[in-house]
């Protein structure tokens, strides 16, 4: 590669980094939100200045720095190879293609052959039962895996009251994509008790790590869960996501 090439290519990953970072200005779940803007006296109730203050909680983050870079050369080198897998599978179910990626990077890093210690397995890191009760032949199988991992997140999107609206609907479903429905009913419970929002994403977020605190998981039904674990996936996805929705075009190139 020649010199001018090289800096070429290191204006382009810094440019991609100040993009990723910048896209991460987007909505993030939970946390609290900047004060909305001071609201027009002669403006009635109904109106945009009510909703927008009405709007879920927000907040502006971050990746590290190391994780956007290493997202970047991924979504170069790692999704031109699964993309079509994510789209097939978002048109089997409705959801984003690019929400789907983005719970597929959080999980295996789009690694194919991934297996974690607990014994996930593929690029949406099901277990064993799971991906049994999806249908699946070979878990290492990107097609395979991505369509089940989709519907596994449908059928906790069903499993979330219908009541509640989104965004707070999605981000509860990748909660309990992560912890399990159950965990997240505990958490839901939880939140209830201390006389918050059960359906409020940013209520459950902030009650999700007392699933850890005997004082709390004692108190219900499936006991000890690691809810901070939980949150930081969550807000990872929506990162992620977030970085995709800004920076990925409508069609991408495959890289040899």
């Amino acid at each position: 590669m020649t010199k001018a090439k090289g800096r070429k290519n290191l204006t382009n990953r810094r440019g991609f980094v100040a993009l990723a970072l910048a896209a991460l200005g987007a909505a993030l779940p939970g946390a609290a939100a900047p004060a909305p803007p001071p609201a027009n006296p002669k403006t009635s109730p109904t109106k945009p200045a009510a909703k927008h203050a009405a709007k879920p909680a927000q907040q502006r983050a971050r990746l590290p720095r190391r994780l956007a870079h290493d997202f970047h050369s991924h979504i170069e080198t790692r999704l031109p190879h699964l993309r079509a897998p994510f789209e097939a599978a978002a048109r089997d179910t409705g959801l984003s293609w690019r929400m789907l990626a983005a719970l597929g990077y959080q999980e295996s890093r789009w690694r194919p052959a991934a297996v974690s210690p607990r014994g996930a397995q593929g690029v949406m890191m099901l277990m064993p039962v799971t991906a049994k009760k999806m249908g699946v032949n070979n878990v290492f199988s990107a097609d395979e895996n991505i369509r089940a991992g989709a519907r596994y997140l449908l059928h906790m999107k069903d499993r979330i009251p219908k009541r509640i609206r989104d965004p707070d609907h999605t981000w509860l479903a990748i909660a309990a994509y992560n912890i399990g429905i159950g965990h997240l009913e505990d958490a839901r419970i939880v939140t209830q008790m201390r006389k918050k929002n059960p359906d409020r994403w940013s209520d459950v977020r902030a009650n999700l790590p007392r699933l850890s605190d005997p004082h709390w998981h004692k108190r219900v039904k499936r006991g000890y869960a690691n809810g901070r674990e939980t949150v930081e996936f969550v807000e990872r996805v929506s990162q992620f996501h977030a970085i995709l929705e800004n920076v990925v075009p409508d069609r991408i190139v495959k890289k040899d």
